[in-house]
């Protein structure tokens, strides 16, 4: 993993922020300047609009709050900042994420630890939350199509994993500890805020 290629997946997210940002301020699509089509666009709107039907947390407001916030972060001065700090590896590894679906999109940060860092990431979506990482994920395989073979989502089992990021309820940690304590491993459970 080189600097020639993090500062590749660096763009692509920056172009990939422009859009969340939009999204997450309920802008209308004016033209392509940000990398998608109007077709494209309307259906992230129409996939913010069903999450509500999906998770009843899922607020419109609170979806957008979630995509304008990540957007807010993925300017290429803030990843470039963030990871010129760090040493990568050179032989990626298969890094299975776990999700919660308790935020929308609480996953992301996780995802994108992986993808930078020149790992590949295998993702393991919550039931609760499902539909809004393709549809992100979707976008930067059109800004860096290099993207889609280090990027895997599932609904089901992870599969072959070298290393493992959990986050759940303090009653999954059993599970997780069964199933993955055996790989390098960052399991989070319950944590409680207002």
């Amino acid at each position: 993993f080189c600097s020639v290629e993090r500062n590749t997946i660096i763009l692509a997210l920056n172009q990939l922020g422009k859009v969340l940002v939009s999204l997450g301020e309920n802008q209308a699509w004016r033209d392509n300047s940000l990398g998608v089509t109007q077709e494209e666009y309307e259906r992230f709107e129409y996939i913010i609009a069903r999450q509500f039907a999906l998770n009843g947390w899922f607020t419109q407001d609170s979806v957008r709050n979630a995509l304008k916030a990540i957007g807010n972060d993925l300017t290429t001065e803030k990843l470039t900042a963030w990871t010129d700090q760090y040493q990568f590896v050179k032989e990626p590894k298969r890094v299975g994420v776990i999700m919660a679906g308790n935020i929308p999109l609480v996953g992301f940060h996780d995802f994108l630890c992986v993808l930078l860092s020149g790992h590949k990431i295998t993702a393991k979506m919550s039931s609760d939350d499902k539909t809004l990482l393709p549809e992100i994920v979707s976008l930067l395989i059109q800004y860096a199509p290099e993207l889609e073979e280090r990027i895997t989502l599932s609904d089901g089992r992870i599969g072959e994993i070298d290393a493992v990021i959990a986050t759940g309820s303090n009653n999954s940690m059993g599970y997780f500890d069964s199933y993955f304590g055996k790989y390098p491993h960052i399991f989070r459970k319950n944590r409680t805020s207002i």
